[in-house]
Formats: structure tokens, C-alpha cells, sequence
């Protein structure tokens, strides 16, 4: 009876770190709109930076990973999986570069609404090429989210038509987001968590610098934006991103429709607190219209609440 309630104790401390994990990676990559907006140097650098900095601070975490006994840390990773990891890694690339770049152009908050848009791709991408059915349920949360963004294109159409660049730069961020994730649900089955995203972020990083390269990017930088970029490596990209992909495949679907819900929220929050950005009235409508068929399909898509063990980090 005393092993029962130990073992019962283990796993609800268990589960309380998996919620913690995955509010504290929730935090980290709401903050990236606001870091981006602190900086001065061009964007494209500031990423390349930002990505060749959080593959750095992943480097010590990967050698003491080596003494994990977990069956799935010890295989060797296939060829086939590095290649796969390489190819979500480029189009994480084009993500993280394209939102970047959307803000220079239109609100943090409307970004970070459009950008959200991404399980929508994903449900329509696994239903094209995996052949997943989607519900009803789905569809009905896809029509609505539709509709929220395109009130949201509308407001901001009227605040400025150069805010549609945004929009459309955010659009395609949540497209490209989409192939990162589907192809990271394809290697996870098999890659532990670090030694994934520590190929994803470096391919991710190696795509940035050859652009900066090839569109002869000023690479200048000040103390000021080293130290940015150091902040944008740590908590959206080795926070934020990795505990988020960690923590979520094995949440009840509520839970994670709440974290798909409260990033573009705690983001417009903190747009507003730092840089005083007032979330226009259009945005703030069409955004609740499109997190609602958001949550609706993430709910539908995650409707089970995953019993395999947790995998390692």
C-alpha cells in the first residue's frame, strides 16, 4: 500500500512538472515579438544570432544527456530521421525568419494571432498526406478560425495597408511552422527530445547565415542586441520551443488547446505592458473569433490524453 502511494505521489509530482514545463516554455516563446521589437540591428541577422546562440547553450545539455539509460537516448539516430530532423529544421528557419520580419510590418499581437493559425495547416496537411479523417468538429473550428482572420486582415487593412504585409508574412510563418511540426511528429517517435531540436536548430541556424550571406545582411551588432539575441536564444527558442514540443504530446487535449490559446494572449499582454501596443478593436475581435475554431480544432486533433510514458529530454 506504501509502494502504491509512493508511486501515486512520484507521478502526480510527475504531471505537476510536465505543467510546469510546459506554462514556463509557454512564457518563453511569448516573449519573442517583444525581444525582436527591442533590437536594431537587421532582422535576419538578429535571428541568425539568435539560433547560433541556442544551439550553444544546447551543447552542455547534450553531453550530460549522454548519461540518460533511456532505451530511446541510447539508439543511434537513422540517417533518414538527421535528414528529416535537417529538412523541419530549414522550414523552422523560414518560420522564425518569416515572423520575425511580420512584425516590422504589423502589430506583435495580429502576428502572433496569424501565426497561430498553424494547427489549422496541420489538421488540413495530415488529413492530404497522412489520410487523417478530419471530424467534423475540425472543420467547423477551421470555418471560424478562417473568419476570425479575416476580420483580423480587415482592421488591419484599415489601420494600414502596409499591416497586410505583416499579416501575410505571419500567414506564411504558420505554413512553414506546419511542415516543421508535422515532420517533427514523424522523427519524435524515434529521436529523444535534445538531440532533435539540437539538429533542428542547427540546420535552422546554418539556413539563416547563408541567407545573411547571400543577401549580404549587415552582420554589425551592439552590445545591446548580443545580449537580445542571447535572451531570444534562451527563452522562446531553448524554453520555449523545446518544452513546448516536449511537453505536449502527452497533455489532456484541454491542456493543450489551452496552450495553443494563452501564447498569442500572454504575447498581446506583454506587447502591451513593454511596448505599449493597444490591440486594435478588429484585432481584438477577429482574434477571439480565431482562437475559438483554434481551440476547437487543437481540441478535436488531441481529444485523448496520451498514456505512453514520458519521453526523455
Amino acid at each position: 500500500m506504501n509502494s502504491a502511494a509512493g508511486g501515486a505521489a512520484g507521478g502526480g509530482r510527475a504531471g505537476l512538472m510536465r505543467y510546469a514545463l510546459l506554462g514556463l516554455g509557454i512564457v518563453g516563446l511569448s516573449m519573442a515579438g517583444v525581444l525582436y521589437k527591442l533590437t536594431s540591428a537587421p532582422i535576419v541577422a538578429i535571428v541568425g544570432y539568435r539560433m547560433i546562440l541556442a544551439v550553444a547553450m544546447l551543447l552542455p545539455l547534450l553531453y550530460l544527456s549522454r548519461r540518460s539509460t533511456s532505451a530511446q537516448r541510447q539508439a543511434p539516430v537513422a540517417r533518414s530521421d538527421i535528414g528529416a530532423a535537417a529538412a523541419s529544421g530549414t522550414l523552422f528557419a523560414l518560420d522564425v525568419t518569416l515572423w520575425a520580419l511580420s512584425i516590422q510590418f504589423t502589430s506583435v499581437s495580429s502576428a502572433a494571432l496569424l501565426v497561430s493559425m498553424d494547427p489549422i495547416f496541420v489538421a488540413v496537411f495530415a488529413a492530404i498526406i497522412f489520410g487523417e479523417r478530419p471530424s467534423w468538429h475540425m472543420v467547423a473550428g477551421m470555418a471560424v478560425a478562417a473568419g476570425g482572420a479575416a476580420v483580423i486582415t480587415v482592421g488591419d487593412f484599415h489601420i494600414s495597408g502596409r499591416a497586410l504585409i505583416g499579416d501575410a508574412l505571419a500567414l506564411a510563418a504558420a505554413f512553414a511552422e506546419t511542415g516543421y511540426l508535422l515532420l517533427g511528429r514523424h522523427v519524435r517517435k524515434r529521436v529523444d527530445t535534445l538531440r532533435y531540436v539540437f539538429i533542428v536548430y542547427s540546420a535552422c541556424a546554418a539556413v539563416v547565415w547563408l541567407a545573411v550571406l547571400v543577401l549580404r545582411v549587415p552582420t554589425a551588432i551592439s552590445g545591446h542586441d548580443i545580449i537580445v539575441c542571447a535572451a531570444l536564444a534562451l527563452f522562446p527558442t531553448v524554453l520555449g520551443h523545446t518544452l513546448v514540443s516536449k511537453s505536449l504530446g502527452h497533455m489532456p487535449a484541454a491542456v493543450v488547446a489551452f496552450a495553443f490559446l494563452s501564447q498569442p494572449i500572454m504575447t498581446a499582454a506583454l506587447a502591451y505592458l513593454v511596448l505599449h501596443q493597444i490591440v486594435a478593436p478588429l484585432t481584438a475581435i477577429g482574434g477571439t473569433i480565431a482562437l475559438i475554431g483554434i481551440g476547437v480544432v487543437v481540441f478535436a486533433n488531441e481529444r485523448y490524453v496520451a498514456s505512453a510514458p514520458p519521453q526523455p529530454i
